[in-house]
This record gives C-alpha cells, structure tokens and sequence, in this order.
C-alpha cells in the first residue's frame, strides 16, 4: 500500500505538470479563464493519475509481449481520453463536438508524451544512481 501512494504521489505529479503545460498552451486562447480551473485540472490530474497507477501496479508474472504491451498501452489511453472527455464535458471546458474530440485526443496524447518523456528522464536518472552506487560498493 505505501508503493501504491508513492507512485500516486509521483503519477499526480508527473501527470499534472504535463497537464498544466497543455492547459496552458489551450488557454492562450482566451480572453479570460476562471479560477475553478485549477481544482478542476487538479482533479483530472487525481482521476488519471489513480488510472495511471493502478495500470503500472499489474505486474503478471509471466513477461508481457510486445503486442500486448501496444495494446495495454492503447486501451490506457482511450481510459485517460474517456475520463477527461467526461470531466471536460462537466466543467465545461469545452462542447462535445468532433472539434471538442478532436482537441482532447491530441491534448491527451500531449500529455501522454510529456508524462513518457519526464517519466523515462526520472527512470534513467535512478538507474545511473544504482549503477553508481554498485560500482562504487564493487570498488570498496
């Protein structure tokens, strides 16, 4: 269980900061936006930060193939296009039209490659560390 709040805490994290960078680029857009965005996006960034958790926690015993992986992969995607598609229609960030559609699938795929790219930068980062501390607890 304390795993499972550690890597929410790090999924809600990472999955804010790309959220609020595309939200930001959205915004530019307008001429004025409410302060009930914030909780708002706070909120989306909980909902799929839990989804995004919950589908990193599956770990079978048995590796996973490549095409599997994809398709894992795909159907976490349509999850998270789902959840925000019904909490935009909610806050009424925007109307549900294909435009509407449209904009959340590339919004969420934004956020998914920004989340990918500070996800594997933070991987890489603790594996240097390991490597590290091995060769310098082989040195001793």
């Amino acid at each position: 269980m304390k795993d499972f709040i550690h890597d929410l805490i790090k999924w809600f994290l990472i999955i804010n900061t790309g959220i609020m960078i595309v939200a930001g680029l959205n915004i530019i857009r307008y001429d004025s936006i409410t302060t009930m965005i914030i909780p708002q996006i706070l909120a989306a960034s909980f909902v799929t930060a839990l989804v995004t958790t919950c589908y990193f926690s599956y770990n079978p015993k048995k590796p996973i193939s490549v095409p599997i992986r994809i398709l894992l992969s795909c159907a976490h995607y349509l999850i998270l296009c789902i959840i925000i598609m019904t909490l935009g229609v909610l806050f009424n960030w925007f109307g549900l039209t294909v435009n509407g559609v449209r904009g959340v699938a590339l919004s969420v795929a934004g956020v998914y490659i920004i989340t990918a790219l500070i996800s594997y930068a933070l991987s890489k980062g603790e594996a240097n560390e390991m490597t590290n501390a091995l060769k310098n607890y082989s040195d001793d």
